[in-house]
């Protein structure tokens, strides 16, 4: 496996992710997942904020519970109806008139 050379935002100079991992202190695993996503240049590097991480965090707590809700709703929609439907189908087979 050959690795990775990047572009020092700071400088221009050509250097591995584990380089650059030690200039500014990021491991080269969360450097590798930005590359690979696509970041480049200052958001390669870029410091994310604790109070920003668990904003993030919150929000996508707050959509999964929004999904689970949803589909409880959906689950239950179906057990919710009027039950005419099973009157109608037995005065088809041959129920009382």
């Amino acid at each position: 496996m050959s690795a990775i050379n990047v572009n020092d935002p700071a400088n221009g100079e050509s250097v591995s992710l584990s380089e650059l991992g030690r200039r500014y202190g990021i491991s080269p695993a969360c450097l590798s997942r930005r590359y690979h996503r696509g970041d480049r240049g200052q958001k390669l590097i870029g410091q994310v904020s604790r109070e920003e991480l668990a904003r993030a965090k919150a929000a996508e707590y707050r959509e999964s519970l929004v999904r689970q809700h949803r589909i409880v709703e959906f689950n239950t929609a179906a057990l919710s109806l009027p039950l005419k439907h099973i009157a109608q189908a037995s005065k088809m087979v041959g129920g009382a008139s």
